[in-house]
């Protein structure tokens, strides 16, 4: 994986907003980039929406040349369109679009993500890359046995039809002239972190089977020059601890610097928070940037034990390392 200069992450979708804490020189707030970008008036009629879902705009630049990667798109489309429209984001220069797993909340404002890309760039396909495990119905189970199932993500077919070129594999990857990795299937070795306990999924027969491990789950990772390793993982439904892992062994030489993303340690898999935060240390991040669906305990206690290298993410905000 070859260095780049800089990157700058911007958050299009993310659970929460936030522009009112402090936060360090590298970190733009939402309400800093509208004031930037010529906002007079401090109105809602400027501003982004919050949503359960997650999508960055990840762009890497090296001397004059920069490449952007679009990672996940959110729950849905109005959203998306909202923020990208109201953040002044310029999609033409999205070069391939990633989904990290199979939900809804990553992948439902896909094809209009999709259009806006090739609206933008004069109709240009889009490499979108995607796991062929992703595509199965999933639902959860209510404590009475009835089924609560999830939304698709978009078939083939309709983002096929929205201007990507999708390539389904489940092997790594490296893009942009080797400056953006994106993971193979991640190996599960902890033993405290479970997947996502109690999901399911449909076979082909129709019978609903167990499908907490979700191999579907890849991550994105690059190396900014002086710094380090990047690490991108959407919800961590592999486990946080598990994806570093897995970018370290893979590059040994790269020490890991961030990571980015939602560490899905709330609700049912709160109880593995402890055993998380201690692991964590091992890893010596310089910047420890939970969203999406980590969840307020797990952001308290990450605060907690690593202070100023905890900045969490939220809509509109861009870290320019």
């Amino acid at each position: 994986m070859k260095a780049v200069d800089t990157a700058e992450i911007i958050f299009l979708v993310d659970n929460a907003t936030d522009s009112l804490s402090s936060n360090p020189g590298f970190v733009e707030t939402e309400f800093a980039r509208h004031r930037r970008q010529g906002m007079q008036w401090l109105t809602g009629k400027c501003l982004c929406c919050a949503a359960h879902g997650l999508s960055c705009l990840i762009t890497a630049r090296t001397g004059p040349a920069s490449r952007s990667l679009l990672f996940d798109t959110g729950p849905e489309e109005w959203v998306f369109e909202r923020n990208v429209v109201r953040l002044g984001v310029d999609l033409g220069e999205v070069g391939a679009v990633m989904l990290s797993h199979g939900h809804w909340d990553h992948a439902g404002a896909m094809p209009r993500a999709l259009q806006m890309i090739t609206m933008s760039n004069g109709g240009q396909r889009i490499p979108t890359y995607m796991h062929p495990g992703m595509f199965a119905l999933r639902a959860t189970k209510s404590g009475d046995g009835q089924f609560r199932p999830m939304e698709l993500v978009p078939s083939v077919d309709v983002l096929s039809g929205n201007g990507a070129d999708v390539i389904i594999t489940r092997d790594e990857l490296l893009l942009f002239d080797e400056t953006f990795y994106v993971s193979g299937e991640i190996p599960r070795v902890t033993r405290f972190e479970r997947g996502f306990p109690g999901q399911y999924r449909q076979s082909a027969a129709g019978s609903w089977e167990p499908d907490e491990v979700m191999p579907d789950e890849r991550f994105v990772a690059i190396n900014v020059a002086g710094k380090g390793q990047v690490v991108f993982t959407a919800c961590s439904h592999a486990g946080l601890i598990n994806v570093l892992t897995h970018a370290k062994a893979r590059f040994p030489d790269i020490p890991l610097y961030a990571v980015f993303g939602g560490f899905h340690l709330s609700g049912i898999t709160e109880p593995s928070i402890p055993e998380t935060v201690e692991a964590l240390a091992q890893f010596d991040l310089q910047l420890i940037s939970p969203g999406h669906c980590t969840g307020w305990r797990a952001t308290s206690a990450l605060a907690a034990a690593y202070g100023e290298r905890v900045v969490p993410s939220a809509v509109g905000k861009t870290f320019v390392l």
